[in-house]
């Protein structure tokens, strides 16, 4: 005799703004939903996604414990590409490349704990490679294209 329990899974796609509650960063299911949410045990596991007002998806990806993990995909409100990039309980955290609504890269760098951090690259030519406080760069050099310095940070000026 084997007794399995699943509580708060899904394998398919669940639409998170139709099924889902957000509370504190943390998707939880409809199924004991509370407008306090201390009472609210019943975290979602599983794929999701939303969609843009027009039907077309915005984001998809994993939800791990109610919080965004794992890769994300994001599109603009005409289906073209927006972002890509990782979450690590709910914050982004890895690399991310960002999409020009032709399909051109428009940045590729890494978060650390929903922070930007170390380079990034503007695919205008500019490149950052330093520190950032509070998401702001702090402590770095931005080049050009041609790899000439043209802004420096030193305590966020």
């Amino acid at each position: 005799f084997v007794l399995l329990l699943i509580a708060g899974c899904s394998s398919d796609p669940v639409d998170m703004d139709k099924v889902l509650y957000e509370r504190a960063g943390q998707y939880i299911t409809n199924d004991n939903f509370h407008s306090f949410f201390y009472f609210n045990q019943k975290v979602y596991n599983g794929p999701a996604y939303s969609l843009h007002r027009n039907g077309k998806k915005k984001e998809a990806g994993e939800i791990k414990n109610g919080f965004q993990a794992g890769k994300w995909d994001a599109w603009d409100d005409e289906g073209n590409k927006w972002f890509s990039g990782s979450y690590e309980h709910g914050r982004e955290h890895g690399k991310w490349i960002g999409y020009h609504a032709n399909g051109e890269k428009k940045y590729e760098g890494n978060y650390e704990n929903g922070l930007q951090a170390g380079t990034w690259t503007y695919y205008n030519g500019d490149k950052y490679i330093g520190e950032f406080k509070d998401d702001e760069p702090w402590n770095g050099t931005t080049y050009d294209k041609n790899g000439n310095i043209y802004l420096k940070y030193v305590n966020g000026k």
